[in-house]
């Protein structure tokens, strides 16, 4: 792998070796927001690549793909935040902020995705995910961990796209009803 800092012959070699791999994000974020123009993601894709590239610290023990890939596809988000701001007048608010309030209002019930986010769940998290199938496993490690849609995971794991979300949706109910039943004293 090229190394991310250093020379500008570096930083050429970089932009050739991941400018397919941006465009590759920006068409998978376009084709989940139709309304998204995809000249002005690869250009916001570009400066995410730039500043992951400026920014990567290898001392941390991540990769840089790993890296540079949410740093790209969170500039993207970032350029469509205020783009849409701009057009509608709107102020920008936080998803995640938004959903918290209604879990704390009691609006809502505390899903099985923000049971996993809290903290005191890790242990059980972890050991719910160790009892899943591989199968399973892999689909949700696909899906959540590198982002991918049904028809990628179906291509990847040589399955129909309906049988990937039938088990993406079976591993999630299985950790539901793990996650759920493990605070009334029951085990994994």
């Amino acid at each position: 792998m090229i190394e991310p800092v250093g020379t500008q012959a570096n930083a050429d070699a970089m932009r050739v070796l991941y400018g397919r791999w941006v465009k590759r994000i920006a068409l998978v974020l376009r084709s989940r927001i139709p309304w998204a123009d995809l000249d002005e993601l690869l250009q916001w894709g570009a400066i995410g690549m730039l500043e992951a590239m400026n920014k990567f610290d290898r001392t941390l023990g991540v990769e840089f793909e790993a890296y540079a890939m949410r740093r790209v596809r969170g500039a993207m988000l970032n350029g469509l935040r205020r783009e849409g701001m701009r057009r509608r007048g709107e102020s920008m608010f936080d998803a995640d902020v938004v959903d918290n309030a209604a879990v704390a209002g009691g609006t809502s019930p505390e899903d099985p995705l923000a049971q996993l986010m809290r903290a005191d769940n890790h242990a059980g998290l972890v050991a719910a995910l160790r009892s899943l199938p591989e199968l399973e496993y892999r689909v949700l490690a696909l899906h959540f961990y590198d982002e991918m849609n049904n028809r990628e995971i179906a291509a990847i794991l040589d399955i129909s796209e309906g049988y990937a979300s039938r088990v993406r949706k079976r591993a999630l109910e299985t950790l539901a009803a793990q996650l759920s039943a493990q605070p009334h004293g029951a085990t994994v």
